[in-house]
């Protein structure tokens, strides 16, 4: 496949490993008629992987103008079923390429640094996601899938399982990779088509407010010691933080699980945007 040297300040670390290529391809499972988008197609090993799946069309979204070229003739042969675009993903709006109708399958090897805003960005943009397929660094995988009352447990957490349902995979070995990171990585999925209340069947409040809610969720685990009581000041009126139950202003918010987060929000305050 293309050669090409791995640039630090990209974060590029390229998976060589072939069955854990063809693991990932077949965790996105790909059906006739899908649309994938790739984050990041670096050496192309992914990509060739993936153009071997029934897929309609991919798009892969490379920032390195080194390779991009190369990619565009090595997969000439597969027409309009493949296109590769030198751009980077942040800056693309997913809303303009997939639909409600049309759902996206997002994939990729995701460089470490640029991991927040991504699933941030994927999170904001789902309405056109069907579900991604990411290789991130094992402990953001760790992270969000976390349960309630450990350490890892915050709020890409919450925010992550109220908008989809993440699922960990398998674990990636820094060995599988060129040059080799210095941690382990994890691929996961986010599914976009089961978001809390539909997994859980439980009924939304009326109007629910889902950016207040991430607001919230940011204000109350800005400081992970501090009690829900002290991290809801400056967020909600201390009039209406004294009519909740003083047990719960006791604990702190990584105790909580996602149903009782939205409860404490409901109940602590009705204007939210």
């Amino acid at each position: 496949m293309i050669q090409l040297q791995a640039r630090k300040s990209l974060g590029q670390h390229f998976l060589a490993d072939a069955a854990i290529l063809k693991r990932i391809t077949g965790a996105v499972e790909i059906t006739t008629g899908d649309n994938v988008v790739e984050i990041g197609a670096g050496t192309g090993l992914l990509t060739a992987e993936l153009l071997k799946s029934p897929l309609e069309r991919l798009i892969s979204f490379e920032v390195d103008d080194r390779v991009v070229p190369e990619l565009r003739a090595h997969f000439a042969s597969e027409g309009d079923r493949f296109k590769v675009e030198h751009q980077d993903i942040l800056a693309i709006d997913l809303r303009t390429i997939g639909t409600p109708e049309r759902l996206l399958r997002v994939v990729g090897n995701i460089p470490y640094y640029i991991t927040s805003p991504i699933l941030f960005k994927l999170i904001e943009e789902r309405s056109a996601i069907k579900d991604a397929v990411l290789l991130v660094q094992l402990e953001v995988a760790e992270r969000l899938t976390a349960s309630p009352r450990t350490k890892a447990y915050g709020i890409p957490t919450v925010i992550a399982n109220f908008f989809g349902e993440v699922e960990f995979l398998f674990k990636v070995k820094a060995g599988a990779f060129k040059p080799p990171p210095k941690v382990d990585s994890a691929v996961i999925r986010i599914n976009f088509q089961r978001p809390y209340f539909a997994r859980t069947g439980e009924t939304p409040p009326a109007g629910f407010p889902e950016h207040g809610f991430q607001k919230f969720i940011r204000g109350i685990f800005r400081m992970r010691r501090k009690t829900i009581r002290n991290n809801l000041k400056g967020l909600v009126p201390e009039e209406r933080i004294a009519q909740l139950p003083v047990g719960l202003l006791g604990q702190r918010a990584e105790e909580l699980g996602i149903g009782e987060l939205i409860d404490l929000f409901t109940q602590a305050s009705s204007v939210w945007s």
